[in-house]
């Protein structure tokens, strides 16, 4: 779970706007991961999802886009 200094911030971010919004859950989130992070997305995702656990995160539906680069990026989330 070498993605867990990487995810949280993700995770505080977005909640933090979400619940600005008066959203009660993020339903999904889009990102694009750079090549470069060496980060696997089967992995990333099992981390983010024990990470979110109790989260307006918990259970969102997750795309990831890879691209040549170091960078994590949010393209976007969803609320409800």
């Amino acid at each position: 779970m070498h993605e867990t200094h990487l995810i949280k911030p993700i995770i505080t971010g977005i909640s933090e706007h979400a619940k600005k919004e008066g959203a009660k859950r993020v339903s999904g989130i889009k990102l694009k991961i750079g090549a470069l992070t060496g980060i696997k997305e089967d992995s990333f995702k099992e981390t983010f999802s024990v990470l979110a656990k109790g989260t307006a995160l918990e259970d969102a539906a997750i795309e990831i886009i890879f691209f040549p680069g170091t960078r994590i990026e949010v393209v976007s989330f969803d609320i409800e």
